[in-house]
């Protein structure tokens, strides 16, 4: 008698050679006309990134989760996804831009991303798109534009610049008055490249700015930018920061904030046994002597106050334009003489900084206090 199983395991032979031992013809290259499908690399291995098991080669799922601690990833507003806005909050723009494409609208966006900075399939690894030198556009009528030049931190400057300013911050503007029209009168929120430089604020006449912060200068923070505090590692069991979280402020294992300081505490940089993320440091003698971030924000504070009570700025928190400039189209706010907007400039410009000093402590102080004086002259 015949065994009624010998035909199912013939076909089931057959169906592993014909999977094991046969390959078929090569697939087509990869789309390259589309953005973000930028073709791959030759020879480059799938495994080496999508790996279910642990992921030794770059980590790349570590990556991803550290990302999705980072205000890239919840806090980019990917929503500004117009032609104007996309070249930065999105990652779609963003590479147009890098490949120097004009930038479209992307109603389908994303925030920015690995493929942002990265082009790993096409490349073949996980080197920075590029490392260029970043022109710095000046807001400040007769103040020429700065190059920004702090290695690999030169790829975060892309977009942690200024943008335009209308009208620009002119001290001599015509009948001494700086006529505002518009609530979002600033150089938008990318100040970070300028500050850490020493540059870009409304510098009065008759003040001394030396904007020399170490910060500025370090041969570290010179090669790496950005990169040698924001990207550092955490400690291990300490909680989850730096990296691609970038985050220097964090919630660390016991749900109490904390700080990264792993980046600022190098050879060459700040000793570890006394440094704190409220620094004091060579700028006390202009902060009287408290940290960093006391006297910032004490600055701010009170800047924000004379503001409001110059009527300049929004202060009531329960207003829509809350901390906005009391200006529009239709009722433009005159500033009168023209020198006076430095000091609304100035306020914008440090708060938006976000990092109440530690990028450059001292111009910071002297842009504030200087500001403060102005505003308090009759």
């Amino acid at each position: 008698m015949k065994s009624i199983t010998t035909l199912p395991v013939a076909v089931s032979l057959l169906s592993v050679a014909l999977l094991v031992g046969c390959e078929g013809p090569q697939g087509p290259p990869g789309e390259t006309t589309v953005v973000s499908l930028e073709g791959f690399a030759a020879d480059i291995k799938c495994g080496d990134c999508h790996n279910p098991d642990v992921d030794s080669t770059y980590y790349v799922w570590a990556k991803k989760y550290q990302w999705e601690l980072s205000k890239h990833y919840f806090g980019g507003d990917f929503e500004r996804n117009s032609s104007s806005c996309a070249g930065c909050h999105t990652t779609e723009g963003f590479v147009e831009r890098m490949q120097g494409k004009s930038v479209t609208n992307h109603v389908d966006a994303s925030p920015p991303g690995c493929f942002a900075c990265h082009s790993p399939h096409s490349r073949g690894d996980f080197s920075l798109r590029t490392k260029a030198p970043v022109v710095l556009t000046s807001a400040i009528t007769g103040v020429p534009d700065q190059t920004f030049d702090f290695g690999k931190g030169n790829l975060c400057a892309e977009c942690h610049k200024p943008r335009t300013l209308s009208p620009k911050m002119n001290a001599n503007a015509p009948g001494d008055s700086m006529v505002i029209t518009t609530s979002r009168w600033y150089p938008h929120y990318g100040v970070q490249s300028q500050m850490l430089m020493g540059t870009g604020g409304f510098q009065f006449p008759g003040y001394t700015y030396t904007g020399n912060s170490n910060h500025a200068t370090n041969t570290v923070i010179k090669q790496e930018g950005c990169i040698a505090c924001h990207m550092a590692d955490a400690s291990a069991g300490s909680g989850i920061a730096g990296g691609h979280t970038m985050n220097i402020e964090y919630e660390n294992t016991s749900r109490q904030k904390a700080w990264l300081l792993n980046g600022c505490t190098v050879s060459g940089c700040h000793a570890a046994a006394s440094f704190t993320i409220n620094y004091i440091g060579s700028s006390s003698s202009l902060t009287g002597g408290v940290g960093t971030h006391t006297a910032v924000e004490a600055y701010l504070d009170t800047l924000f106050q004379l503001l409001g009570s110059k009527g300049w700025i929004e202060t009531d928190p329960a207003s829509s334009s809350f901390g906005l400039v009391k200006a529009s189209s239709s009722k433009p706010l005159v500033v009168k003489p023209a020198v006076k907007a430095g000091v609304l400039f100035n306020y914008y410009f440090v708060e938006h900084d976000l990092s109440k000093g530690s990028h450059n402590t001292r111009y910071a102080v002297e842009l504030l206090k200087s500001s403060i004086a102005e505003l308090r002259k009759p």
